[in-house]
């Protein structure tokens, strides 16, 4: 028997054991004497166990996933035998004779998902195991055709193919629709770790093959896989594999790159061929696309883009051109000349599609305030008295130079005082106010009291002055722009100060911006935010400085910044906010460290300032 015609009596309905393989491979009939039966649904399967002879058996569950059954009697021979069955209950099974013994044999039953096992006798040569997956629901009665044998019988036939409806018949060993195959076997589905390991998708297979024909691998991976596999004239070689629950494209990869294969997908057609075939392929392909390409006539078309800018986007569809192709750009009708092979065209003119589209516009409203509190409070004396004795003799009291009283007196001679004893006043000597001892009034009083003391020889005047003041202030600026979208917008407000210079005797005037200007680019992201860069300024002349050849001053507050806002949103970008308090106290030495009364010898002046720059953006984009 011809190896080939061997493989297809043993492939009898889509798996190869590796009983059947060795027999063909020997060149010799698959025989045993065990008869194995599996049927495959999606909540079920079922195993039918027939014999020649008597049998006996003892089922153990040592793992959660794994049945073991030892059969005994003198029916139990039988050879060594696998078989994976994806999609069902159970995974795959096996069934080998026990080592040293004429009669008794194992089956193993592994499990794909938790099952319970359920073994009913059909007669002393025949058992039936039922694994039923926990969800699913269990059939009142049992299969009447024949289930297909998985071992050395005959093939069914086509009545006995053809499941009740207790056990529908479904894809055994991985038979589904060549679509869903081909998406699993692409190379897109194929991911990559990061490590560079892939991973796979395809459904696990067990096999145990010795120096087996690398073609009938790939009529293995053909029957598993659905997919038809055309295999080159140069494969040659054996294969000699154990594999255990790995995804057949997996055992695929493994067994090509051992081999130094390759394989290439067309639609459903799997094509295996050794490496230097597909490298010649590939390199003769590229040999003749490029001889097409040199040979190809060369066509003038020419694209009018609508929003883009011929010169932005000539350099972008540069890199597209074929190496005989070339672009201009023409800015006054905003159209591009392109000039190449007419396979390029096709390309080119999708990404000006992609391209030359509206961009959004994102209306940008700012507002810009500006507030301002300050308070003054100052608390001034001025205190002066002027005394006479020792008969007019001895005069005590202020210094003139320190200021005088606001208060003249009629009733006493202008100082120095001089009395004549009785009080009265010197006829034709007009009154004079007496010089303060200190002298710390308010400068600016608003409110004040007096207190004035007068006797023919003492004199003694009081002046307690103050003034307080508040002040609130608030401007508001609200600019408002807009741009399209990646396009900065610049809005600006103040002065521009003309500063002079001289270079080279040469008196040129610049100017300089005092002004409240505000910078954006917005950025609309795919989910429909805003992203913005953002550049603030607010410059303003400080009058507190004094001018350098009539050059001002600038106080300067500035910001940039990138941040992320919802449509419609408002964000506050920044705030400056400048605080100053500060206090002057002018005494009478000795005098005004006095607690409580030195109060009547000092000036205290208390004055507090807050300035506050806040900076609030609302981006919108604008329909259509």
């Amino acid at each position: 028997m011809k190896m080939g015609s061997c493989l297809r009596s043993q492939i009898g309905w889509t798996v190869l054991t590796v009983a059947a393989v060795a027999a063909c491979a020997a060149g010799l009939p698959a025989r045993g004497t065990l008869d194995l039966r599996a049927r495959v649904a999606s909540g079920a399967t079922r195993l039918a166990l027939s014999a020649p002879g008597p049998i006996g058996y003892a089922v153990v569950h040592p793992r959660f996933d794994l049945y073991v059954m030892n059969l005994t009697g003198s029916g139990a021979r039988a050879e060594a035998d696998a078989r994976m069955l994806p999609g069902g209950v159970v995974s795959s099974y096996r069934l080998r004779p026990l080592p040293g013994k004429a009669v008794g044999a194992e089956l193993d039953v592994l499990l794909g998902q938790p099952a319970s096992l359920a073994v009913r006798r059909e007669s002393a040569n025949s058992l039936v195991l039922v694994f039923t997956a926990p969800q699913a629901r269990k059939s009142a009665r049992e299969p009447a055709a024949p289930p297909v044998s998985a071992g050395n019988s005959a093939r069914p036939s086509p009545s006995q193919q053809s499941a009740p409806a207790a056990w529908p018949r479904e894809p055994i060993a991985g038979t589904t629709s060549n679509s869903g195959l081909q998406q699993e076997f692409s190379p897109e589905n194929t991911a990559v770790g990061e490590e560079g390991t892939r991973r796979y998708h395809g459904k696990p297979i067990s096999v145990d093959f010795k120096d087996v024909d690398l073609k009938d691998f790939f009529r293995l991976i053909h029957e598993i896989s659905g997919l038809n596999v055309v295999v080159d004239p140069d494969v040659r070689g054996t294969l000699t594999i154990v594999l255990d629950r790995v995804p057949w494209d997996q055992a695929l990869d493994i067994v090509l790159r051992d081999n130094g294969l390759a394989s290439e997908l067309q639609g459903n057609v799997l094509r295996i061929a050794t490496r230097a075939t597909l490298r010649e392929e590939a390199e003769q392909k590229r040999e003749l696309a490029k001889a097409e390409e040199q040979a190809a006539p060369m066509v003038t078309v020419t694209r009018t883009l609508s929003y883009a800018k011929a010169d932005d986007l000539r350099g972008t569809l540069k890199q597209f051109l074929s190496p005989r192709g070339e672009i201009l750009a023409d800015s006054r009708s905003n159209t591009l000349i392109i000039r190449d092979i007419p396979s390029v065209l096709p390309t080119l003119d999708r990404l000006i599609a992609k391209l030359d589209r509206r961009s959004p516009q994102v209306e940008i409203e700012a507002r810009v305030v500006e507030a301002t509190r300050s308070f003054a409070r100052e608390i001034g004396t001025q205190f002066g008295f002027a005394t006479a004795g020792g008969n007019g003799k001895n005069v005590i009291g202020g210094n003139p130079a320190v200021g005088a009283s606001p208060i003249v007196r009629d009733i006493l001679p202008p100082p120095p005082l001089v009395s004549n004893g009785t009080g009265a006043q010197i006829p034709g000597v007009t009154g004079a106010p007496i010089p303060f001892n200190a002298n710390l009034g308010a400068s600016a009083p608003t409110s004040g009291i007096l207190f004035a003391h007068t006797e023919p020889n003492l004199s003694v005047d009081l002046l307690i002055s103050a003034a307080e003041n508040k002040g609130i202030g608030r401007l508001l600026s609200q600019p408002k722009l807009i741009t399209q979208n990646n396009e900065k917008a610049t809005v600006q407000q103040g002065t521009k100060i003309p500063v002079q210079t001289v270079v080279n005797n040469t008196i040129s005037v610049q100017f300089v911006n005092a002004v409240l200007q505000l910078e954006v680019t917005p950025q609309i992201t795919a989910d429909g935010n805003v992203f913005m860069n953002v550049h603030v300024e607010n410059t303003a002349i400080d009058q507190g400085i004094p001018r350098i050849l009539g050059i001002p001053a600038l106080d300067t507050q500035s910001e940039n910044t990138s941040v992320l806002v919802s449509d419609g949103g408002t964000v506050v970008i920044g705030g400056i906010i400048v605080s100053s308090r500060q206090t002057n106290i002018s005494q009478v030495p000795l005098f005004g460290s006095i607690p409580v009364i030195g109060h009547l010898f000092k000036h205290t002046a208390v004055s507090t300032q807050t300035q506050e720059l806040l900076f609030f953006l609302t981006p919108r984009i604008l329909p259509g």
